[in-house]
């Protein structure tokens, strides 16, 4: 144990005869450092399955799953090399229970191809753990789709449950897009690269050692401008694997298409890299000569020992290397490698072995063990970092990310990462920069047409913030220990999406919010206490107020007895729990309402403001809410939302207490708007903050006829007659299509629902859109 966070020195490892159960990722839950984002949501940031699907040049992907799988989509969908290319089909529970969204699918498929100027090269149909629980066969709908659609239709599965199974997410994946290659005549001077879902770098030597083996074309899926391009790919004399996880779709298009493949690991040494291509070329029967490269990266070497001799460095597993080889090559050259966060396996004990011998006290954390919550930088000084999951734990250390999108390999690789180690520990910079998206893209006009007006079914918006985030968001500042019962995915969108107070938080300011860590087996079994365990365990370190129990889909499928759950946590825990049922298929607000009845009105008193979130009010401090709220207070409890009505309602029964219902901060919202004097005003937000800015302008403007519209919770005593309740996409084009309004105040990302001439004022609401305004 070292800084409240379990590490252990590699000489440590080495001398085991096991590997600690604190690398076990299914003995313990999952804590939410940036790597286990990464790891946790195969289809979050990076090149995850939703990314990886659309790797095929000219496709579209419809995601089919309950609203929270699809929620983080929204980060990539504004994108322009994404633009018009993602597509939803949202569950709900009805579908859950009757498989009814099933026959929606093929409709879905037929209601993009309307939309689209283009007809895609092929649909991906991305599907989640709820139907690898139903056992739906994908494959057969897929078939389907191509029979009623006319176009190429394939599935890729976002099955986080099975990330450890004999097919995870991104194997198959990859194996879902070679699929498409059909058998053509093979060309002996023709080669495909397969393994990462970005090219090499141009500069990279395997390219000319392969030209000067009588190799003319070289083929990687992200160099394919067209779908024909990528149709050549078949006609590949052998593949190249480099990556293991393309190693399944190798043998796929060995068995199918007759090409053998050959498998070139990345090392960070230049002998290794030596050793490997000349056993390379010796296999296909060239002999290619590699000592111009070889000899400039062994000066590169030389000349790195000489100069950084020495250099403390702390590496995290989030980088384009093993982290455990990258590990030993620097220790090699005469660097201090303090620190290793990764997860050990018997692969990574190859390289811990000959680490222990130059570097025996090299420390080692697993990312995902929660103890890593209490992780403190000071006894483990570093001049340098490498990967974003080490740079999270030194926040003031020069950063070498190391994880760009097109890939290092070989020789140059190696040359690349000295020279950026180099460059990184000269320059003056201590933190590491980030890209901020700070405008909306709006997508090129899409066809509304009206066979897309199937339910669930999302064109142009994004899937709106699910239950559980609402929950999370509700409890998140109230000292309880917070554990989603999910396979990863679901604790991916809320830690890396959704609760922006995690993402911003530094070290040993975050809450403790856990992945259960579910995996396939747990589901079917229903391994209650295997969970319980995994919760004493945590609960014992970290000492919370209470637990907090947050549903998911995976949860409600398997149908989880909660009750039987919290009283299995309370008596092994000896701790307070409540549990909260959601199930990521409905909205934030229905989750919020939860977690307020769950946690109780006992916590609520005169003087609380009850319901502030970011979700509703990205833009806004809490403070200053509750600052503006007090100089012009007319009640003992401001109720921000409706998802808390309910409860504060409750308060002031049980208490003789008074509320009031609103935002007082709403007239930020009319800076810099134009006279409303007469117009006809349509505000589409969250309830409580479209009250108050009706309120506001009423007050202001004389003549003004304001309609509130929400996708979300609208409390009857507040909803006057022209009010509308939104459902689906289309129920906006139609509302503002027939009424014609003057003024709309909304999220810019509906603006291209919205067909009609009219003055548009931004109303940014992070629960619709998932972005934030700039600065915030």
């Amino acid at each position: 144990m070292s800084n409240g966070a379990v590490c252990y020195t590699v000489k440590e490892l080495s001398e085991r005869n096991d590997i600690p159960s604190e690398f076990t990722l299914s003995s313990h839950l999952i804590y939410s450092s940036p790597a286990t984002l990464a790891y946790n949501s195969p289809g979050a940031k990076g090149f995850g399955v939703k990314r990886a699907g659309l790797s095929v040049p000219d496709s579209v992907m419809l995601i089919i799953s309950p609203g929270c799988c699809g929620r983080n989509t929204s980060e990539l969908s504004n994108l322009p090399q994404y633009k018009n290319r993602f597509f939803y089909l949202t569950m709900s529970e009805t579908d859950l229970v009757t498989a009814r969204h099933l026959t929606s699918i093929p409709k879905a498929v037929k209601g993009i191809l309307e939309s689209l100027n283009k007809k895609p090269s092929v649909v991906m149909l991305c599907v989640t753990c709820v139907d690898a629980l139903l056992g739906t066969d994908m494959d057969r709908v897929a078939k389907k789709c191509e029979e009623q659609c006319g176009v190429r239709v394939r599935p890729c599965y976002m099955y986080a449950l099975t990330r450890e199974g004999r097919k995870p997410p991104m194997v198959h994946v990859r194996a879902s897009i070679y699929s498409l290659l059909e058998k053509r005549r093979r060309r002996s001077n023709a080669v495909n690269l397969l393994g990462f879902f970005a090219n090499l770098n141009d500069s990279s030597e395997l390219y000319d050692l392969l030209k000067s083996s009588g190799v003319k074309h070289i083929r990687e899926i992200s160099r394919c401008e067209n779908y024909e391009a990528f149709e050549e790919m078949a006609e590949a004399s052998f593949n190249v694997v480099l990556n293991q996880e393309a190693r399944h779709a190798a043998d796929e298009l060995s068995e199918r298409l007759g090409q053998p493949y050959i498998e070139l690991k990345r090392f960070y040494s230049a002998e290794r890299i030596h050793r490997q291509y000349r056993a390379f070329f010796n296999a296909i029967g060239s002999q290619v000569n590699d000592d111009e490269f070889f000899e400039k990266a062994k000066a590169a070497e030389k000349d790195f020992s000489e100069k950084y001799k020495g250099l403390k460095v702390s590496i995290g597993e989030s980088v384009n290397a093993d982290p455990f080889e990258l590990a030993f090559s620097l220790a090699c050259l005469g660097a201090e490698v303090r620190e290793i966060f990764g997860v050990v396996t018997g692969e990574a004990m190859v390289w811990i072995n000959k680490l222990a011998e130059i570097s025996p006290e090299t420390k080692v954390y697993c990312n995902q063990d929660p103890s890593m919550l209490h992780y403190e930088s000071g006894n483990s000084e570093v001049d340098l970092t490498i990967g974003k999951d080490a740079s999270y734990y030194h926040p003031e250390t020069k950063h070498l990310l190391w994880n760009e999108d097109e890939q290092p390999f070989g020789f140059d690789g190696l040359v690349r990462l000295l020279k950026a180690i180099a460059d990184t520990v000269k320059s003056s910079a201590s933190k590491e920069k980030s890209k901020t998206e700070t405008e909306i893209e709006v997508k090129d006009e899409l066809k509304l047409t009206e066979s897309g007006n199937i339910r669930g079914f999302r064109r142009v918006l994004t899937p709106f913030a699910p239950d559980q985030s609402g929950a999370v968001s509700y409890v998140y500042s109230k000292g309880g220990m917070i554990v989603i019962i999910d396979a990863g995915g679901c604790t991916g969108n809320i830690c890396g999406f959704d609760e922006h107070r995690w993402v911003s938080a530094g070290m040993g300011a975050r809450t403790a919010v856990f992945s259960a860590g579910l995996r396939d087996m747990d589901a079917i079994l229903g391994r209650d206490k295997e969970l319980v365990e995994k919760l004493s365990s945590a609960a014992e370190a970290i000492k919370p107020k209470f637990i907090a129990l947050i549903g998911t889909p995976v949860p409600s499928v398997i149908a989880t007895d909660y009750m039987a759950l919290k009283r299995m946590s309370e008596k092994s825990c000896g701790v307070k729990t409540i549990t909260i049922q959601t199930n990521g298929m409905e909205l934030y607000d229905k989750g919020i309402e939860r977690a307020a009845g769950a946690i109780g009105s006992e916590a609520i008193s005169s003087g609380d403001m009850v319901g502030f979130t970011p979700m509703d009010f990205a833009e806004f401090r809490e403070d200053d809410v509750k600052e503006a709220w007090k100089a012009d207070k007319a009640a003992d409890i401001l109720a921000l939302s409706p998802a808390v009505l309910k409860v504060v309602r409750e308060v002031c029964k049980n208490k003789g207490l008074s509320y009031e219902y609103g935002f007082p901060k709403a007239g930020e919202w009319l800076e810099n708007v134009p006279d409303l004097s007469g117009k006809k005003v349509l505000i589409v937000h969250q309830q409580a903050a479209a009250h108050s800015l009706r309120k506001e302008i009423e007050k202001r403007y004389r003549g003004t006829d304001v309609t509130v519209a929400s996708f979300f919770m609208m409390d009857s005593e507040y909803k006057r007659e022209q009010d509308v309740k939104l459902k689906e996409e289309y129920d906006l084009t139609d509302l503002a299509g027939r009424e014609n309004y003057d003024v709309i105040f909304a999220d810019p990302i509906m603006k291209p629902l919205v067909k009609t001439e009219c003055e548009w004022i931004d109303m940014m609401h992070f629960a619709v859109s998932g972005q934030r305004p700039e600065g915030t």
